[in-house]
């Protein structure tokens, strides 16, 4: 892949020095993330852009110290432990910005890997019946998964197809080194095993469509049991939905005013009337917070079937 201009840029600064420090890891991370682009290069770029998120945040502090506290009256400089230890934490600000950026950096390829394996168990049973079906027709191995790479449908294990089929036509390799390869980089446990299971077939000698037709099978029935689980832990949500969502906002509406008529007034912090925070606090503040994090929780356990 051809690298942007930042890219040369970066790497014209830092080449020689990431290429030394580059780890093994991070090449592995790289692969397994399909970032098509040399481990030298994006680590220049990391630390490029971490010394620009030092410098920014450094320049955003002493504009904000130098121009905006004056303007509200603040004083740092007033003395004690107080104003020391906020002058101290000013300093140490922009460093702990750039660490954070270096180290979100550094962890997005792992990110992208682990959702790149997600998808490729999502595909994998589907992917598995047509490598079935094509072993049963009597078709090779390598031209199977050539052909898998031309089947979009399948997301990203054609993408893992597709690496397979390059290492085969373009780099000359047999199906057994290819397959190996392959297990090295790709995220998904399911398909490195599947891969193991295919290798150990065809050295051994055994049959391939036996053992295609059992796999495509076995994750066909695990994916059933995922959408059942699913469904079963869905009707679990959705009970607790209506609890906590819908019936106890509901009772603190009702009750809460009553219990404010019979008991009297809270009173009153800063001129704020404490009833009406406290049934603002639950109409804009709580039934929020319960809606989102149901969202987000049945978001998170939603087993994804392209």
């Amino acid at each position: 892949m051809a690298l942007s201009s930042y890219q040369r840029f970066c790497y014209r600064i830092f080449g020689k020095l990431a290429e030394n420090a580059v780890t093994e890891n991070l090449k592995l991370n790289l692969e397994k993330a399909n970032v098509n682009i040399r481990a030298g290069v994006y680590l220049a770029c990391s630390w490029m852009n971490t010394i620009i998120a030092i410098v920014a945040s450094a320049v955003a502090l002493a504009i904000i110290v130098g121009l905006l506290l004056p303007a509200l009256n603040v004083n740092l400089l007033s003395g004690g432990i107080a104003s020391i230890f906020v002058i101290l934490l000013l300093a140490l600000a922009p460093f702990g910005i750039g660490f954070l950026v270096h180290f979100l950096y550094l962890s997005n390829p792992s990110s992208i890997a682990k959702k790149r394996g997600k998808k490729i168990d999502n595909f994998l049973p589907y992917a598995l019946n047509f490598i079935a079906t094509m072993c049963a027709a009597c078709i090779t191995p390598h031209e199977i998964f050539i052909s898998l790479s031309k089947q979009g449908i399948y997301g990203e294990v054609k993408e893992e197809a597709t690496k397979i089929g390059r290492d085969i036509t373009l780099l000359g390799m047999d199906i057994v080194t290819a397959l190996k390869r392959a297990m090295e980089r790709t995220p998904s446990e399911r398909f490195k095993e599947f891969l193991q299971g295919a290798v150990v077939t065809i050295t051994s000698g055994g049959a391939l469509k036996p053992y295609f037709m059992s796999k495509a099978q076995q994750y066909m029935r695990e994916n059933q049991l995922t959408q059942k689980k699913f469904i079963e832990d869905l009707g679990v949500m959705a009970e607790t939905y209506v609890v906590a969502a819908v019936v106890l906002p509901l009772l603190l509406l009702v009750m809460l005013p009553i219990m404010m008529m019979t008991m009297g007034s809270a009173g009153k912090i800063g001129g704020i009337d404490m009833n009406l925070f406290i049934l603002y606090l639950i109409v804009f503040a709580l039934l929020p917070i319960i809606h989102i994090g149901f969202t987000v929780s049945i978001m998170g356990m939603t087993p994804e079937v392209e």
